[in-house]
């Protein structure tokens, strides 16, 4: 939940209406990716069975439940699942960011700790000891995987000879080259032992069902944490693509060139595909995503008398650029007497340019600012649902029609600071950052362009 509300409303009255509505709806959408709500939503237990999807089996019938998982909604999930299952849980182990691993309250399921968005080697040491716990366990448990967003660089075990140096370099080149989330995995897969359903083969022949948080476009299932449990449709091949089109195939390690190229000529056994047995007992289901907690928004905003549409659940791009359509968008409402609510979940990118401090949604924002100039009652706000914009402290931020005034009069320059990806900068000058701490959920990016409508 948003944390500092009382702060963020202000301006005219119209204004101050304006804020306090978008900050809310934006609260509704953290409420709809809650991970308890969404595990409860999904399993249900009786005295005797367990039930998923629809398949319903009764506790006699396995030897044991064990759980595993990695990815930023992980751990609250872990939390929803012991609260249900008790004593039918043997064991178990989640992989969760290096700075939440004390936010949690587990006593079957172990918590460990990894690096993100890079991975580090706490998030190789952890991955062994997860796939330790898989090999241990009687060929006829049932598994429950839970995998969100995040779990790319927490669940990491680099294919030998490949080095975990060499994944760092590969990400963070891949990340600063603003790589969108389909190519990235892309790329993660044919670099590991545990992505694109190499972790299924661990599973094999246990039956397994996968709980899925989805932080990618279209919520692709094989994409969620570069799909560990699923048949990956990508090849060595489109990996090779994506280092080229992105200009970074000369600047991965000679020792990854040489990986993706032996496997783009058939010298390497590709990522499991479909027909494969190891997926033969597995059944997934998606129990959270950016387009449900936009519904969210959209049914409480048509509750409240707005007149409301989402554009968008599948939002890419540069964020500065979709900041300035976002922002003529938002323009265009105050020609309209009624008020409105328009609703977009993204996942943008930032191509980084200088060393800046900033994020996507904060990029967004003041690309959008320019258009609100002088209007009162008309605001823009974004998050990142998990939290974290960017390497930074802040969720996203808002503004209104009087925010590049009050920016200058701090002699601050929105156009000059998203040129040197500083926006951060920006919203902490106007006190206007958005700030929840990490919420321990990931449904990508939410913004709501909000317009109170033209007084009588």
């Amino acid at each position: 939940m948003i944390r500092n509300i009382p702060e963020l409303i202000k301006g005219p009255p119209l204004t101050q209406y304006a804020r306090q509505r978008a900050l809310a709806l934006l609260n509704v959408a953290l409420n709809a990716a809650n991970p308890h709500v969404l595990v409860e939503n999904t399993i249900k237990v009786t005295s005797r069975t367990i039930r998923f999807v629809d398949n319903e089996i009764g506790f006699n019938d396995f030897d044991g439940i064990y759980v595993i998982g990695a990815g930023k909604a992980a751990g609250r999930m872990a939390e929803a699942i012991e609260n249900l299952l008790q004593n039918h849980l043997v064991d178990g182990l989640i992989i969760v960011p290096e700075n939440t691993l004390t936010t949690y309250t587990l006593h079957k399921i172990s918590l460990q700790a990894g690096g993100h968005p890079v991975p580090t080697e706490s998030s190789i040491t952890a991955t062994h000891q997860l796939l330790d716990l898989i090999d241990q366990s009687p060929k006829d448990a049932l598994i429950l995987s839970l995998f969100s967003g995040g779990g790319s660089a927490l669940l990491a075990a680099p294919t030998p000879p490949l080095t975990l140096e060499d994944l760092q370099h590969t990400t963070r080149l891949l990340l600063q080259a603003g790589v969108p989330i389909h190519q990235l995995n892309t790329v993660r897969k044919h670099l590991s032992q545990v992505k694109g359903g190499y972790l299924a083969q661990h599973i094999h022949p246990r039956r397994h069902w996968g709980l899925l948080i989805s932080d990618v476009p279209g919520d692709q299932l094989n994409m969620i944490a570069s799909g560990p449990t699923l048949p990956d449709p990508t090849t060595f091949a489109n990996a090779v693509q994506v280092l080229e089109t992105y200009g970074v195939w000369e600047q991965v390690s000679a020792q990854v060139r040489e990986h993706l190229a032996a496997g783009r000529e058939g010298k390497l056994k590709d990522t499991p595909k479909p027909q494969e047995p190891v997926f033969d007992h597995s059944i997934h289901q998606l129990i959270g995503s950016n387009q449900l907690a936009c519904q969210a928004v959209l049914e409480q905003a048509q509750h409240e008398g707005f007149t409301t549409r989402i554009l968008t659940t599948d939002c890419e791009g540069e964020a500065r650029e979709v900041g300035d359509q976002l922002g003529a968008l938002a323009r265009k409402l105050t020609q309209h007497p009624e008020s409105h609510v328009l609703i977009v979940g993204s996942e943008t990118t930032v191509t980084v340019r200088h060393e800046g401090k900033g994020g996507r949604n904060t990029e967004l924002i003041t690309a959008a600012l320019s258009h609100l100039k002088g209007t009162e009652g008309l605001v823009i706000a974004s998050l990142a649902t998990d939290g974290i914009d960017g390497p930074t402290n802040a969720a996203g931020a808002i503004a209104d029609g009087d925010s590049v005034n009050r920016a200058e009069d701090l002699a601050l320059s929105p156009v000059q600071l998203l040129e040197t990806n500083s926006t951060y900068n920006l919203f902490y000058a106007l006190e206007d950052l958005i700030i929840t701490g990490p919420t321990h959920t990931n449904v990508r990016d939410v913004t709501v362009i909000l317009w109170t409508g033209t007084p009588p």
